[in-house]
């Protein structure tokens, strides 16, 4: 063998290693993905398993920029919240183009993994 076909062998088996390696901790990814559910309203990719919970208050502010409302909402009882005014994250910003400050809301809220509560749908009541 020359030196050409060495070196070209040599980086070919460093590629195949390195693509194999990235495939196998794709694949491993993957699997804990396995029995993830989308069965509660707007929960997006979250796990059944995790509370939803349901809320109804007043819009008292919106920053569309960052994409969060904040409500004055009674109590939660699947999170043990009291009533309250409390700024949201929404899951899908394109709720809060139907959102104007003084509007009487129901919502469905989770908690992600860092514990900061997210709504995952919203509507206005009449």
């Amino acid at each position: 063998m020359n030196q050409t076909t060495k070196r070209i062998t040599t980086l070919t088996g460093i590629f195949l290693g390195v693509f194999l390696a990235g495939t196998m901790a794709l694949a491993d990814d993957m699997e804990n993905m396995n029995g993830m559910t989308d069965t509660s309203p707007g929960m997006g990719n979250m796990s059944s398993s995790a509370p939803v919970g349901h809320g109804k208050g007043v819009v008292e502010a919106i920053d569309r920029k960052a994409g969060t409302v904040t409500i004055k909402h009674g109590p939660i009882r699947e999170f043990g919240w009291s009533g309250m005014t409390m700024t949201f994250t929404l899951r899908h910003r394109s709720s809060l183009k139907s959102l104007k400050t003084g509007d009487h809301v129901r919502f469905y809220v989770v908690q992600d993994s860092q514990g900061s509560a997210v709504i995952t749908k919203i509507r206005p009541v009449h």
